[in-house]
């Protein structure tokens, strides 16, 4: 059942400039990618906020000396290596990433049970909904009380979209207009500068096999690393800079159950 709730009023001069944040779904992704998006992080001297899907020495490390953000990735996929149920998957992820209030599922995955269950566990807001570069995007409130932060640049639709060429002036008009734009990278995809949907079918099974050399697989020319540093650039050129993920989450008014009377 759906919390009763007064629902809250978002100040409008918080959105009507464009908001900008960095982050990564780690989806299972070998050490090494991981490393290789913390570099690109620091270098590009924006923060960093992960969804996590499973335990990797690196970003608990990144995690516990403050270097990152954390929410959870949870799988609620069929066969999901979480559990079987909505209340597997979310004990999963509260006993590796203990404290966490974000969430994005993996592959976007959701449905009402597992939302209601999510915010009895804690999570005040999610990163859901991928939108194809969209301006104007604003926080929404989502029935089980839980902000709705979506996504505006999502790598994998941007080179499915505009695969090997893979040029970012198809997203300049919409860029630096209004609202939140959230940009939403993966460990591997930018470890392996992948250009396309094709040369990520062509070395998925040797990136994630035992012992892979992950160095002979990166693409050497344009991909999606090339597209992260060149976005970062874009912004950082205008004057803007990059938000924590947390930050503004913590913009967010809070969600109390209504008293009796006003519900």
């Amino acid at each position: 059942m759906w919390p009763s709730i007064d629902p809250p009023r978002l100040p409008r001069t918080l959105w009507e400039q464009p908001t900008f944040t960095f982050t990564g779904d780690q989806d299972w992704a070998p050490a090494w990618a991981s490393e290789q998006l913390l570099a690109a992080g620091a270098r590009l001297r924006v923060p960093l906020h992960v969804f996590r899907t499973n335990p990797c020495p690196v970003l608990d490390e990144a995690f516990a000396q403050g270097r990152i953000t954390q929410g959870w990735h949870p799988n609620f996929l069929p066969g999901s290596d979480h559990g079987a149920s909505p209340e597997q998957v979310i004990a999963y992820c509260r006993a590796h990433f203990p404290a966490s209030r974000t969430v994005r599922a993996h592959c976007f995955m959701e449905h009402t049970m597992a939302w209601d269950q999510l915010s009895a566990a804690g999570i005040v807001a999610d990163s859901q909904v991928p939108t194809y570069f969209q301006e104007g995007i604003v926080p929404l409130l989502h029935a089980s009380g839980i902000w709705r932060l979506p996504v505006y640049f999502e790598d994998d639709i941007f080179f499915r979209s505009f695969p090997v060429d893979l040029p970012v002036s198809r997203v300049e008009s919409t860029l630096f207009g209004p609202g939140l734009k959230i940009f939403n990278f993966h460990p591997t995809f930018v470890a392996a500068n992948v250009p396309s949907p094709a040369y990520y079918a062509d070395i998925k099974a040797r990136w994630f096999a035992p012992g892979a050399d992950h160095a002979k697989l990166v693409y050497p020319a344009r991909g999606t690393r090339t597209v992260l540093e060149e976005l970062v650039a874009l912004v950082t050129a205008r004057g803007f800079a990059f938000e924590p993920f947390e930050a503004i989450v913590d913009r967010l008014p809070a969600t109390t159950p209504s008293s009796p009377a006003a519900s």
